[in-house]
């Protein structure tokens, strides 16, 4: 009988997480994975931290212009629609990471009076893509979470190993109380164990 050959089929966030889990932001976007529709997706997996790091890559990232991306103040719809499409043509066009600068946007949007060119994309539009993909922004927005909630339930569990270690160990103790204390401090040591195995496999390393 012959064996057939296994395989392994790979989903588009499968490759997605994986380049982001092995490269780093400036090297995505070296690499043009920030851009186009690709880099939507590729963005899409990164976590806050990256999509900030990866800011400071942008070609607007040194401009002093910042009003270019803004609305002003009683400005007429056809005088900012033109400055709008003069300012994706001049920092949004050709910038290396106008994919990450939307995903950070539309996962933590200003509010609709601040709205602003964002990632080549215009604040309608914005709008739009964010009520379209509400469920994985708010997915997203979870997964930045994760880390911050993690690292608050370790600091937790390590106050309360040291806590009990010293209120139940030594030779004040009663005896009777000992076999108690040490089942205590044991299921307190394991917790505490089991959720740095759990931040390891979070953050890619191994358990």
């Amino acid at each position: 009988m012959q064996g057939t050959a296994s395989r392994i089929t790979l989903t588009s966030d499968d490759i997605t997480r994986e380049l982001v889990s092995t490269h780093t932001p400036a090297a995505l976007a070296e690499s043009g994975y920030l851009t186009g529709p690709d880099g939507h997706a590729v963005a899409g997996q990164m976590r806050e931290h990256q999509l900030d790091e990866a800011l400071l890559l942008g070609r607007c990232s040194t401009t002093n212009d910042v009003d270019a991306f803004y609305r002003r103040d009683e400005e007429l719809d056809e005088q900012w629609h033109a400055r709008r499409e003069d300012t994706i043509a001049k920092y949004c066009a050709r910038c290396p990471i106008a994919a990450a600068c939307l995903e950070l946007a539309l996962r933590y949007p200003e509010a609709p009076q601040d709205l602003a060119v964002r990632g080549g994309i215009t604040e309608e539009d914005q709008l739009a893509l964010a009520d379209m993909e509400a469920e994985r922004l708010a997915a997203a927005r979870e997964r930045d979470r994760a880390p911050y909630e993690q690292r608050t339930m370790r600091l937790h569990a390590a106050r309360q190993v040291l806590g009990l270690a010293r209120s139940h160990i030594g030779l004040s103790v009663k005896p009777e109380y000992r076999n108690k204390n040490h089942a205590e401090l044991s299921a307190a040591v394991s917790k505490l164990e089991q959720l740095r195995k759990n931040h390891r496999r979070a953050t890619g390393w191994a358990a």
